[in-house]
């Protein structure tokens, strides 16, 4: 946790400061990215292009001017529990300009750290982001994205707790089909593997996401996070504060699918 507040120091001082909206955004939103070394400089790139296109979208700048207060957005790199980065501090955004901007930066922040990854510290630290705002009367989100598919028990309890001080969790799980071995010499298995045989988007659904309203966004390709990603977001800047979603978006969600295309799961 030192580590992060030390970043957030820096950040901050880059950023000029929390804007004085502060008391009036409708959202907080910490962005949580997986940096861990199963996150290869390639995906890395197509993850930071992403964050660059969905912020820049305009059906996302829409929904961030449909937000009469703002949202406020913070950008967190994690990997090994002493490696949680606040790569972009807190950022009131209220048109396009500041929404471009955000995504913009985030594209161009050089990577914080590629360890082994603990979804738990990860997602305590953004808890706790959260909870030392100035934006605690807010809806109160954390948004991770990763592969990472293990300390299921674990984890489960951390979301509890952070669910439990009125926080959210959403998910986006990515998939990675890649071959890196095999299992007894004869069965090959993929970075998508999940050793508890559940899959991975429905492991996040079970143990990781959590509070009102709360879902996963599936990619089931790395080429897609933007898309992805895209999904999300709007699902949670034009969430009406009681799980309901406007009819565009529940038409969204059950509409028929591509194989690679985004699914949520609530």
């Amino acid at each position: 946790m030192r580590r992060l507040v030390l970043f957030a120091a820096a950040a901050l001082t880059a950023l000029g400061g929390i804007s004085g909206q502060a008391s009036a955004v409708n959202l907080a939103l910490v962005l949580l990215n997986d940096v861990s070394n199963s996150v290869d400089e390639l995906e890395y790139g197509l993850m930071k292009d992403g964050y660059r296109a969905a912020f820049s979208d305009p059906d996302v700048v829409a929904s961030i001017i449909g937000n009469s207060g703002g949202v406020a957005v913070a950008y967190v790199e994690f990997s090994d529990a002493d490696k949680i980065d606040l790569v972009l501090g807190w950022s009131v955004l209220t048109d396009e300009t500041s929404a471009r901007a955000f995504g913009e930066a985030v594209a161009l922040a050089p990577r914080s750290s590629a360890g082994s990854t603990s979804m738990t510290s990860g997602l305590l630290a953004a808890a706790d982001l959260l909870k030392t705002s100035d934006y605690t009367s807010s809806r109160m989100v954390i948004d991770v994205a990763s592969d990472f598919h293990g300390e299921g028990a674990r984890v489960a309890r951390v979301r509890d707790q952070i669910v439990a001080d009125g926080i959210t969790i959403n998910a986006l799980p990515l998939l990675d089909d890649r071959q890196i071995g095999t299992f007894d010499g004869r069965h090959a298995y993929s970075a998508a593997t999940n050793w508890t045989r559940i899959p991975i988007a429905e492991f996040y659904a079970l143990n990781i996401i959590g509070g009102e309203g709360s879902f996963v966004v599936e990619a089931k390709d790395i080429g897609v996070f933007g898309e992805a990603l895209k999904r999300k977001l709007l699902l949670e800047f034009i969430a009406t504060g009681d799980g309901v979603l406007p009819w565009s978006l529940r038409d969204a969600e059950s509409a028929t699918l591509s194989d690679d295309a985004p699914r949520v799961l609530r």
